[in-house]
Protein backbone atom coordinates (compact mmCIF):
# COMPACT_ATOMS: atom_id res chain seq x y z
CA UNK A 1 0.00 0.00 0.00
CA UNK A 2 1.00 3.37 -0.69
CA UNK A 3 1.55 5.55 1.76
CA UNK A 4 -0.40 8.88 1.90
CA UNK A 5 1.32 12.00 2.58
CA UNK A 6 0.46 13.76 5.75
CA UNK A 7 -0.66 16.93 4.76
CA UNK A 8 -0.04 19.71 7.65
CA UNK A 9 -1.67 22.70 7.01
CA UNK A 10 -1.11 24.45 10.12
CA UNK A 11 2.74 24.66 9.70
CA UNK A 12 3.01 27.92 8.12
CA UNK A 13 0.18 29.95 9.11
CA UNK A 14 0.25 32.75 10.53
CA UNK A 15 2.08 34.22 14.10
CA UNK A 16 -0.65 35.58 16.46
CA UNK A 17 1.52 38.67 17.11
CA UNK A 18 1.18 40.40 13.62
CA UNK A 19 -2.81 40.48 13.75
CA UNK A 20 -1.57 41.71 17.40
CA UNK A 21 0.45 44.16 15.88
CA UNK A 22 -1.90 45.45 13.24
CA UNK A 23 -4.73 45.89 15.70
CA UNK A 24 -2.42 47.97 17.74
CA UNK A 25 -1.33 50.20 14.53
CA UNK A 26 -4.58 50.60 13.39
CA UNK A 27 -5.93 51.88 17.02
CA UNK A 28 -2.74 54.48 16.82
CA UNK A 29 -3.53 56.08 13.58
CA UNK A 30 -7.27 55.75 14.75
CA UNK A 31 -6.23 58.08 17.81
CA UNK A 32 -4.09 59.86 15.51
CA UNK A 33 -6.41 61.05 13.32
CA UNK A 34 -9.30 61.69 16.60
CA UNK A 35 -6.24 64.29 18.17
CA UNK A 36 -6.03 65.67 14.77
CA UNK A 37 -9.88 66.59 14.55
CA UNK A 38 -10.47 67.47 17.80
CA UNK A 39 -7.17 69.72 17.67
CA UNK A 40 -9.08 71.37 14.36
CA UNK A 41 -12.26 71.82 16.16
CA UNK A 42 -10.96 73.63 19.19
CA UNK A 43 -9.39 76.38 16.18
CA UNK A 44 -12.21 76.51 14.56
CA UNK A 45 -14.32 77.59 18.17
CA UNK A 46 -11.60 79.67 18.84
CA UNK A 47 -11.76 81.68 15.08
CA UNK A 48 -15.16 81.74 15.35
CA UNK A 49 -15.52 83.41 18.93
CA UNK A 50 -12.54 85.99 17.66
CA UNK A 51 -14.46 86.59 14.78
CA UNK A 52 -17.74 87.10 16.59
CA UNK A 53 -16.08 89.66 19.31
CA UNK A 54 -15.02 91.47 16.60
CA UNK A 55 -18.08 91.82 14.69
CA UNK A 56 -19.96 93.04 18.06
CA UNK A 57 -17.41 95.73 18.36
CA UNK A 58 -18.50 96.99 14.39
CA UNK A 59 -21.93 96.58 14.98
CA UNK A 60 -24.20 99.28 16.34
CA UNK A 61 -25.48 99.01 20.26
CA UNK A 62 -29.05 97.56 20.67
CA UNK A 63 -31.40 99.73 20.85
CA UNK A 64 -32.93 101.29 23.97
CA UNK A 65 -36.22 101.23 25.03
CA UNK A 66 -38.29 104.37 24.23
CA UNK A 67 -40.43 105.93 27.22
CA UNK A 68 -44.04 106.74 26.88
CA UNK A 69 -42.59 110.34 26.38
CA UNK A 70 -40.34 109.81 23.08
CA UNK A 71 -42.65 107.52 21.60
CA UNK A 72 -45.45 110.09 21.71
CA UNK A 73 -42.88 113.17 20.57
CA UNK A 74 -41.68 110.51 17.90
CA UNK A 75 -45.45 109.79 16.26
CA UNK A 76 -46.19 113.57 16.51
CA UNK A 77 -42.41 113.96 14.41
CA UNK A 78 -43.20 111.42 11.94
CA UNK A 79 -47.44 112.77 11.77
CA UNK A 80 -45.20 115.96 11.03
CA UNK A 81 -42.84 114.74 8.56
CA UNK A 82 -45.70 112.75 6.54
CA UNK A 83 -47.58 116.06 6.18
CA UNK A 84 -44.33 117.77 4.99
CA UNK A 85 -43.81 115.28 2.67
CA UNK A 86 -46.88 115.96 0.62
CA UNK A 87 -46.59 118.80 -2.41
CA UNK A 88 -48.27 121.42 -1.22
CA UNK A 89 -46.82 124.05 -3.24
CA UNK A 90 -48.27 122.02 -6.05
CA UNK A 91 -51.22 121.84 -4.26
CA UNK A 92 -51.58 125.29 -3.31
CA UNK A 93 -50.57 126.74 -6.88
CA UNK A 94 -53.61 124.39 -9.01
CA UNK A 95 -55.71 126.67 -6.65
CA UNK A 96 -54.08 129.67 -7.51
CA UNK A 97 -53.43 129.57 -11.30
CA UNK A 98 -57.10 128.63 -11.67
CA UNK A 99 -58.17 131.37 -9.42
CA UNK A 100 -60.76 134.26 -10.90
CA UNK A 101 -61.78 137.47 -9.68
CA UNK A 102 -65.34 136.15 -8.92
CA UNK A 103 -64.10 133.95 -6.36
CA UNK A 104 -62.31 133.89 -2.90
CA UNK A 105 -61.09 131.13 -1.24
CA UNK A 106 -61.77 131.24 2.56
CA UNK A 107 -60.06 128.28 4.37
CA UNK A 108 -57.66 125.86 3.27
CA UNK A 109 -57.73 122.50 5.25
CA UNK A 110 -54.89 119.74 4.25
CA UNK A 111 -55.20 116.38 5.43
CA UNK A 112 -51.92 114.98 4.42
CA UNK A 113 -52.89 112.11 5.92
CA UNK A 114 -55.49 110.86 3.54
CA UNK A 115 -53.93 113.40 0.93
CA UNK A 116 -56.95 115.59 0.37
CA UNK A 117 -57.54 119.73 0.58
CA UNK A 118 -60.70 120.68 1.43
CA UNK A 119 -61.05 124.53 0.36
CA UNK A 120 -64.07 126.49 1.64
CA UNK A 121 -64.68 129.97 -0.96
CA UNK A 122 -67.43 132.35 -1.70
CA UNK A 123 -68.30 132.68 -5.36
CA UNK A 124 -70.33 135.73 -6.41
CA UNK A 125 -72.55 133.23 -8.84
CA UNK A 126 -72.70 129.57 -9.99
CA UNK A 127 -71.76 129.63 -13.45
CA UNK A 128 -68.66 131.29 -11.89
CA UNK A 129 -67.91 128.61 -8.98
CA UNK A 130 -68.66 125.87 -11.91
CA UNK A 131 -65.89 127.61 -14.38
CA UNK A 132 -63.65 126.83 -11.46
CA UNK A 133 -64.17 123.48 -10.31
CA UNK A 134 -64.20 122.42 -14.42
CA UNK A 135 -60.74 124.10 -14.38
CA UNK A 136 -59.38 122.62 -10.97
CA UNK A 137 -61.09 119.35 -12.37
CA UNK A 138 -58.74 119.63 -15.62
CA UNK A 139 -55.36 120.23 -13.87
CA UNK A 140 -53.57 117.20 -13.79
CA UNK A 141 -52.02 117.50 -10.16
CA UNK A 142 -55.39 116.79 -8.86
CA UNK A 143 -57.46 114.17 -9.10
CA UNK A 144 -60.81 113.49 -7.52
CA UNK A 145 -61.81 117.45 -7.78
CA UNK A 146 -65.70 117.23 -5.71
CA UNK A 147 -68.18 120.12 -4.21
CA UNK A 148 -69.26 118.90 -1.47
CA UNK A 149 -71.53 121.75 0.04
CA UNK A 150 -72.35 125.11 -1.76
CA UNK A 151 -74.81 127.28 0.05
CA UNK A 152 -75.96 131.05 -0.82
CA UNK A 153 -75.42 132.96 1.45
CA UNK A 154 -78.84 135.62 2.28
CA UNK A 155 -77.59 137.53 4.94
CA UNK A 156 -74.40 138.50 2.96
CA UNK A 157 -74.79 141.98 1.19
CA UNK A 158 -74.66 140.26 -2.70
CA UNK A 159 -75.74 136.99 -1.83
CA UNK A 160 -72.18 134.88 -2.23
CA UNK A 161 -72.34 131.39 -2.96
CA UNK A 162 -70.20 129.46 -0.13
CA UNK A 163 -68.88 126.50 -0.97
CA UNK A 164 -66.68 123.47 0.03
CA UNK A 165 -64.42 121.74 -2.68
CA UNK A 166 -62.21 118.60 -1.44
CA UNK A 167 -59.29 117.23 -3.71
CA UNK A 168 -56.80 114.88 -3.86
CA UNK A 169 -53.48 115.01 -5.43
CA UNK A 170 -51.05 112.94 -6.99
CA UNK A 171 -48.14 112.04 -5.74
CA UNK A 172 -44.67 109.58 -6.15
CA UNK A 173 -44.63 106.77 -3.95
CA UNK A 174 -43.33 107.93 -0.52
CA UNK A 175 -40.51 106.39 0.92
CA UNK A 176 -40.47 103.99 3.34
CA UNK A 177 -40.20 105.34 6.77
CA UNK A 178 -37.88 104.24 9.39
CA UNK A 179 -38.70 101.47 11.79
CA UNK A 180 -39.32 102.53 15.07
CA UNK A 181 -37.99 101.67 17.94
CA UNK A 182 -40.25 100.21 20.68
Amino acid sequence: MKRVAQLDFMAHAPRPWTGVALALGSSALLVGVGLSCWQLELGNRQDSQLINQRSARLLPPPPRKLSEAERVRLAQAERVAGELRAPWSEVLAAFDEHGQPDIGLLKLEPDAKAGVVRVTGQARNTATLFEYLKGLEADPRLVQVLLTTHQTERDTPGQPLRFTIQAGWLTAPAPTPSKAVS
